[in-house]
């Protein structure tokens, strides 16, 4: 293991079978009700940023429908693979994936800006959604969804456990698993969109848990970030943290995962 943070396409791109395994139990229903919030409307241009497989560019794709556009980036190119093959199958030509980093995008201007579990990865999460609001056209729409204050836990904090008494090295937690707590409230959520010079801001809560038995629990530590955690290990240790991960959640009666999500907008406001 090395001091430095882990390269997040990397993490992602070796995390693409799991993370295609959870998508109808995490990422598309979440995606779907990001996309419920942000709304796009025919022949609406829209950015989704941090884009994976595409749960919800696929949603705003078919919303906006072949007269508007939608760009997905992101920079795990096989998730990237995976999404352009669903967009194929279902005929949305609309749609265009892209390898790239939503902090330089330069695209737009976009009618809607959506961000799924993306903001709080930025190096600077005010100056990267800054520059995505600065995306908009005016009267434009920013809709970000981020993670619950009581959502995810306590599976890092079990994988850590695991980790430790099977003697792997430990990764800092802060590096594999940004800690949102700026945006972990309703409260202070909407006070980030506010700062980041968004009107009509709203924060919703939406309750979401996964029933967990030993392949879900693993796939969700293996096809999401705190797949860092391991990510240079050997197979030999791995094998053994995944049974005392598995062996942990059991005895600490951990049977469901919590992803409770908010999810904000705002506006751009409109030029006199």
């Amino acid at each position: 293991m090395t001091d430095s943070p882990p390269d997040l396409g990397a993490v992602f791109d070796a995390a693409h079978d799991e993370f295609a395994v959870l998508s109808p139990l995490l990422w598309e229903p979440i995606g779907a009700a990001t996309v419920a919030r942000s709304a796009p409307q025919p022949g609406e241009r829209v950015l989704d940023v941090c884009c994976g497989a595409g749960a919800s560019a696929l949603l705003a794709a078919a919303a906006v429908g072949p007269d508007g556009q939608v760009d997905g980036i992101d920079l795990a190119d096989r998730l990237l693979d995976i999404g352009r093959a669903l967009a194929s199958r279902d005929g949305l030509t609309q749609l265009r994936f892209t390898r790239a980093d939503a902090t330089t995008w330069a695209g737009g201007p976009y009618d809607v800006v959506q961000c799924v579990f993306g903001v709080f990865f930025f190096a600077d999460m005010d100056i990267g959604a800054a520059h995505l609001v600065g995306l908009l056209r005016p009267g434009g729409r920013f809709v970000a969804t981020t993670w619950a204050r009581s959502a995810v836990k306590p599976v890092p904090e079990i994988l850590v456990d695991a980790m430790r008494l099977e003697g792997a090295p430990l990764p800092s937690m802060d590096d594999v698993t940004p800690p949102p707590e700026r945006i972990e409230t309703p409260e202070t959520f909407a006070g980030w969109l506010t700062g980041i010079e968004l009107h009509d801001v709203e924060v919703t809560e939406v309750p979401h848990r996964v029933p967990l038995d030993a392949t879900t629990a693993w796939s969700i530590v293996m096809g999401a970030a705190m797949r860092a955690m391991l990510m240079g290990l050997a197979e030999d240790t791995v094998a053994r943290v995944r049974e005392r991960f598995v062996r942990l959640l059991d005895e600490r009666e951990v049977t469901t995962f919590d992803a409770t999500t908010l999810i904000g907008s705002g506006r751009v406001l409109r030029t006199s």
